[in-house]
């Protein structure tokens, strides 16, 4: 066996369908008591859902977020909505770019993360963040930026066209396929990768051809999860 560093960031996942209802306990577990539910406005009825689960948890919703790398003038005004709402938590429901905006803004506060993805990107597993200010997009690492707990509820996704899946779905086995060759790869990230791999090949055609199939859906969730932990 050759010599090798594995360094997975510690995470909880709460994974199937109906999670969302376990979305209060999550918030709690993190230490909140005021959690902003943060998403773009074509997600806000997901937002909804989080929010009249949350109950008294809820410090409201904000669904300015724009489908772009976030700019550092709406994450400054989602910050500044979070502060007028006293929120001590965030829950981050959408697809990528709303998960960003959730990493920037722990990024500048440290407050904890609850991430509630509807897509196959895998951004939730990664300590990656990207900032972009007058155009010029940044990028870093820092385990700050991670969700500290993430729930995946496959009926969240059954909404998604297969015209965004399918893409989506690709690109989180493109995830799995580039940890195989990566110069830091170990056997425990090898491992999931070719996890990863299978589930994605068995579900996503699948998924393009009945987009409804919890089944199918299930599996996609569960290797894009894989695929966000390998990359």
């Amino acid at each position: 066996m050759n010599p090798f560093v594995c360094d997975l960031p510690a995470y909880r996942v709460t994974f199937g369908p109906g999670t969302l209802d376990r979305l209060p306990d999550e918030v709690r577990r993190v230490g909140g008591t005021r959690a902003v539910v943060i998403s773009m406005p074509a997600e806000a009825h997901f937002a909804e859902q989080a929010h009249q689960r949350l109950g008294a948890l809820s410090a409201g919703t904000y669904a300015g977020v724009v489908a772009q790398h976030v700019p550092v003038e709406m994450l400054r005004q989602a910050a500044e909505h979070a502060k007028n709402v006293g929120a001590d938590c965030y829950v981050v429901i959408g697809g990528g770019s709303t998960v960003g905006v959730g990493k920037g803004l722990a990024l500048e506060t440290g407050l904890p993360i609850v991430a509630v993805p509807t897509i196959y990107a895998g951004s939730e597993m990664t300590p990656i963040y990207g900032l972009t200010e007058a155009g010029v997009k940044k990028t870093g690492r820092d385990r700050k930026v991670m969700p500290r707990s993430v729930i995946y509820d496959v009926n969240l996704t059954l909404s998604l066209p297969a015209k965004i899946s399918g893409p989506s779905g690709m690109n989180a086995m493109a995830h799995c396929v580039e940890a195989l060759y990566a110069e830091d790869a170990n056997p425990i990230v090898s491992l999931l990768a070719e996890e990863g791999i299978r589930a994605l090949a068995q579900a996503l055609p699948a998924v393009i051809a009945n987009p409804s199939d919890v089944e199918a859906r299930s599996d996609a969730q569960y290797g894009a999860w894989l695929g966000g932990t390998v990359l």
